[in-house]
Parts: structure tokens; C-alpha cells; sequence
């Protein structure tokens, strides 16, 4: 009876956390599109709309990215952004993907936002993406590998079906 009653608790407590990690993911991903907004409409450029479609891209990438240990904008298997677009189905004018990998899974969703954010922008080729007059939507995806690392992939597009 004790060993089922420590089973239980242990599964309730995985329950939990994979429901907090999730929370987290999500708030993250909110507060970046919003910091990111807050960039381009400083600057005089259009707010971004959000696109579910591109997030689930990027989502994907980015636990892709933590399942085969690799940070990179191809998979080890060859794919590529413009492969995983087709393989959700979407189709774009153009697009575009930033990623990222940093350690601020141990601080709060806006501080991870932030710094997330703030590594991108200290980046000429990925504030040039943030700042690009050609896109119209982006998505987020982030998600926290066990090792505590924090992986976000930002997708873009224009004229999207």
C-alpha cells in the first residue's frame, strides 16, 4: 500500500510540473511577442499578428531541437524551416525563423522574455528578422529541456495561407 501511495504522489507531482513547465512555455511565449511589439512599434513598424499555425512550427522546432540534441535552423536529418512550413501545411510568400538557447528557465516568465528578447536584438541577423517590414505574423516556441535550458524559436511570415 505504501509503495502505490508513493507511485501516486509521484505521478501527481510530475502532473504538476509538466503543468507548471507548460504555464511557463506559455507566458514566455506571450511576454516575447509582446516585447517584441513593443520593439517594432518604437520604431514606427507595424505590430506582428500572432499566427497558431507558426507557432505550432516553431513549437515543434524547438523540442525537436532538445530531442535530438542540436541547435541548429536544419535537423540533423536534413529539414529544413521552408520543410517544416510544408509539413504544417503552410505556405508563405516569405518566411523566416530565429532560435535560440539560453539558461533563464529558472527565472520568471518576463525576465526569461527579456533576456530572450534582448540575445536576439543584440544580433544583427536576428534583429534584421525582428525588424523586417515584410512580415506580418510571427509565431513562438519555447520550451524548457531537462537539462534547464530554455529553447525558443520565433517564425515569421508574409502573405501566409
Amino acid at each position: 500500500m505504501v509503495g502505490t501511495g508513493t507511485v501516486a504522489a509521484t505521478a501527481v507531482t510530475s502532473q504538476a510540473t509538466a503543468r507548471s513547465t507548460q504555464e511557463f512555455e506559455e507566458t514566455v511565449e506571450q511576454e516575447i511577442h509582446d516585447r517584441i511589439n513593443g520593439i517594432r512599434t518604437e520604431r514606427g513598424l507595424p505590430s506582428l499578428g500572432h499566427g497558431d499555425n507558426l507557432e505550432r512550427v516553431a513549437e515543434y522546432h524547438s523540442q525537436d531541437m532538445i530531442d535530438r540534441d542540436y541547435f541548429a535552423h536544419t535537423a540533423p536529418d536534413g529539414e529544413t524551416v521552408g520543410d517544416r512550413y510544408h509539413k504544417y501545411d503552410i505556405s508563405c510568400q516569405a518566411w523566416g525563423e530565429n532560435i535560440l538557447y539560453n539558461y533563464a528557465s529558472d527565472e520568471s516568465p518576463t525576465k526569461a522574455a527579456e533576456r530572450s528578447v534582448e540575445q536576439w536584438m543584440q544580433s544583427d541577423g536576428h534583429r534584421q528578422n525582428i525588424l523586417s517590414e515584410k512580415w506580418a505574423i510571427e509565431g513562438i516556441g519555447v520550451q524548457v529541456g531537462p537539462d534547464g535550458r530554455l529553447y525558443v524559436t520565433q517564425n515569421f511570415g508574409a502573405r501566409c495561407q
